[in-house]
C-alpha cells in the first residue's frame, strides 16, 4: 500500500510550500508529502513530527463525510457515491477525493465555484492555474465556456503540465487561481499579462491590502470561514 507524509502544523499558518495535499481542521492544517525528506523539511520549520499514513485513509474518510450541498445559483456539489437526483435547475459537480487540492469541500472552492456564475459567459476562455483536481475547470465549462487547467502536479487533473509563464499573454477571458498567497507572489505579473478578469483566492481577510496592492482593487470581495476570493 503506498504511503504518504503527514505533519501537522498551526492552523494560521500560510501554506506557502509545495505538498501533495492538505486537510484544515479547526487549530490546525494536516499537510501531505510524498517523500519523508519533504515532510521532515516542513516538520522541522514548524517544530512538528512526521507521521506515516496510508495514502487511502485519509481521502476515504475525507470523502465519508462529505454531502452534498448547493453551491451559489447553479451548482450542486455531491460527493461521487452519492445517486441522489440534481434539483432541477442546478448543475452537478463531484467531489473529487485524493492527494491535490481543491476537491470541493474547502471554502475557497466553493468561494470561486460563486464567483465563476458572475464572471463566466458562454464561449468565454478560461483558464485554471494550479488547477489540483480541475473541478474549478469543469465548473467552467459545465458554464460552456472553453476552459483548460495547468498545474505544476502531475498528479493534477489538467490538461497540460506547467503555470501561468507558460500561456500567451491575453489569450483569456477569464483567469481562475485558487491558490495560496505565496504562490500569488510569485506569478502575479504572469496573471495580469494572461488579459480579462482575474478570479483569485486562497488568501485570508488580513491578506485582502496585500492581494489589492498586487492586483488592485476588487470588483467583488466574498468571505467565509476565514478564507477570502475576489474578482479583479
Amino acid at each position: 500500500m503506498a504511503e504518504s507524509f503527514l505533519v501537522r502544523i498551526p492552523q494560521a499558518v500560510e501554506l506557502d510550500f509545495d505538498c501533495a495535499g492538505a486537510q484544515e481542521y479547526a487549530a490546525e492544517w494536516h499537510v501531505f508529502f510524498d517523500t519523508f525528506a519533504e515532510a521532515e523539511t516542513c516538520a522541522l520549520r514548524f517544530d512538528s513530527v512526521v507521521e506515516v499514513v496510508a495514502d487511502e485513509n485519509w481521502s476515504a474518510a475525507l470523502q465519508a463525510e462529505w454531502v452534498p450541498v448547493p453551491i451559489g445559483r447553479r451548482f450542486w456539489l455531491a460527493p461521487a457515491a452519492w445517486h441522489g437526483a440534481t434539483p432541477e435547475g442546478r448543475i452537478r459537480l463531484e467531489m473529487v477525493p485524493g492527494n491535490v487540492f481543491g476537491g470541493g469541500d474547502h471554502p475557497t472552492t466553493q468561494l470561486c465555484l460563486e464567483l465563476l456564475e458572475e464572471v463566466v459567459f458562454e464561449g468565454a476562455r478560461v483558464v485554471d492555474i494550479g488547477a489540483g483536481t480541475g473541478i474549478l475547470t469543469r465548473a467552467a465549462r459545465a458554464l460552456r465556456a472553453q476552459a483548460v487547467g495547468c498545474d505544476i502536479d502531475q498528479a493534477a487533473s489538467v490538461d497540460f503540465v506547467g503555470s501561468a509563464d507558460a500561456l500567451r499573454s491575453g489569450a483569456f477571458d477569464v483567469v481562475i487561481a485558487n491558490i495560496h498567497l505565496g504562490v500569488l507572489r510569485e506569478i502575479a505579473a504572469d496573471l495580469r499579462r494572461l488579459g480579462g478578469v482575474l478570479l483569485l483566492s486562497g488568501f485570508l481577510p488580513e491578506q485582502c491590502g496585500e492581494v489589492a496592492e498586487l492586483f488592485g482593487e476588487p470588483r467583488e470581495l466574498r468571505c467565509r470561514a476565514g478564507w477570502c476570493a475576489g474578482y479583479y
